[in-house]
């Protein structure tokens, strides 16, 4: 599949996600020849599953740090599984607006601190060779536009490469 035929659509669990996801299914619809990539950033691993104490025993300190990753990759996964209605229901609504299965991949981001989400959609587009980029935005009155910054934006300013879709 070729870059400029691939999109990343950022997934959430808020109304613009619906609304962003409605409009590139009815705009690309039963056509052929493209795919679309769903990214869902998880929230940022707890801190108590980031670092332990550490031990002096170098034994005891490979173990503690095996269990410590064990106990990551359960925490991923159990925040992915969390996601799976979210995903089902993106897909659903992308089977209604006639685009089949096979071309809807799901990726999920892992993040250890506060997410950096411009970030995350910027490598994910590069990793999966996607073209376009959609995001949605939530509506905001006019004051509180003023102090609130939107991934859309910061995409735009930093997304050189990739078209750039901000669904209202």
């Amino acid at each position: 599949m070729g870059r400029d035929k691939t999109f990343l659509v950022a997934i959430d669990d808020s109304e613009a996600t619906l609304r962003t996801v409605s409009y590139v299914a009815e705009t690309l619809g039963p056509q052929k020849g493209f795919h679309i990539v769903l990214l869902h950033v998880l929230p940022p691993i707890p801190p108590e599953l980031l670092e332990f104490g550490g031990s002096e025993d170098p034994k005891t300190e490979e173990r503690l740090d095996e269990q410590l990753k064990n106990e990551q990759a359960q925490w991923v996964a159990q925040a992915q599984q969390s996601a799976e209605p979210l995903m089902e229901k993106v897909k659903a609504l992308f089977l209604q607006g006639g685009i089949s299965a096979d071309r809807i991949t799901t990726v999920f981001a892992e993040s250890i601190h506060r997410p950096e989400y411009v970030r995350e959609l910027l490598e994910t587009a590069h990793n999966q060779q996607c073209g376009t980029i959609v995001v949605g935005r939530k509506s905001y009155q006019k004051f509180q536009e003023m102090f609130h910054h939107h991934v859309g934006e910061e995409l735009v300013q930093k997304g050189a490469g990739f078209a750039i879709w901000v669904v209202e």
